[in-house]
C-alpha cells in the first residue's frame, strides 16, 4: 500500500480531517492532500511528523515492501541475529567487549532514482577482554559460536546419561 494511502487510513481512522492532520503536524491541509493521493513524496522527517501526530509509529506508514523483498531474499535472517545477539550477550556476560567492523563492501541500489550506498557484505568481529584483543572472520566467529554450542550440548547429554544411571 502507498505511503499516502497508509496516511489517509489511519487518519480517517483517528476520525481527523486532513486540516486537523496538518494543524498537528504544523502543515497546511494542501500537502496532506498531496501525500494521500499520491502526488508527493513526504521526507523523512515530515513523514516523522504525521506518524507523531497519527500516534503510530513511522513504519506504519513506510512502505515496506523492500522489507518483504529482504524476507524473501534471506528467510532465516531474523532468526540468525536473534542467534548473534543472544551469543554476543553471552559473551559480554562473561566479561568480553564485542565490536564489529566492516571489511567489504558492496554497491548497492537504494531507492528507484539510482542512488546506491555501500553496503557491508564481510565483517571482521573484534573480542576483547582483560586487555587482550582477537580478531574474527565472520567464518571464524562462527565457527566459535557451533563449538561454545557443542560444548554445552556435550556437557549437557554427559549429565542426563550420568543422571539416568542412578
Amino acid at each position: 500500500m502507498p505511503v499516502g494511502d497508509r496516511i489517509r487510513a489511519i487518519r480517517t481512522e483517528r476520525g481527523l480531517t486532513q486540516k486537523e492532520l496538518g494543524e498537528l503536524c504544523g502543515m497546511a491541509d494542501s500537502a496532506i492532500r498531496r501525500y494521500e493521493s499520491n502526488r508527493g513524496n513526504p521526507t523523512q522527517k515530515t513523514l516523522l511528523k504525521i506518524a507523531k501526530a497519527l500516534d503510530v509509529h513511522l513504519r506504519d506508514l513506510s512502505d515496506s515492501s523492500w522489507l518483504e523483498e529482504i524476507d524473501r531474499q534471506y528467510p532465516t535472517a531474523g532468526e540468525e541475529y536473534a542467534r548473534y545477539k543472544a551469543v554476543n550477550k553471552y559473551l559480554e556476560e562473561m566479561g568480553f567487549t564485542i565490536s564489529e567492523r566492516p571489511i567489504k563492501l558492496r554497491d548497492e541500489e537504494v531507492d528507484d532514482e539510482g542512488h546506491t550506498a555501500k553496503i557491508p557484505d564481510e565483517w571482521e568481529i573484534i573480542l576483547s577482554k582483560d586487555g587482550h584483543t582477537a580478531t574474527f572472520t565472520d567464518a571464524e566467529f562462527e565457527e566459535l559460536q557451533a563449538g561454545a554450542k557443542e560444548a554445552i550440548e556435550g556437557k549437557f547429554y554427559k549429565k542426563v546419561l550420568e543422571q539416568q544411571k542412578k
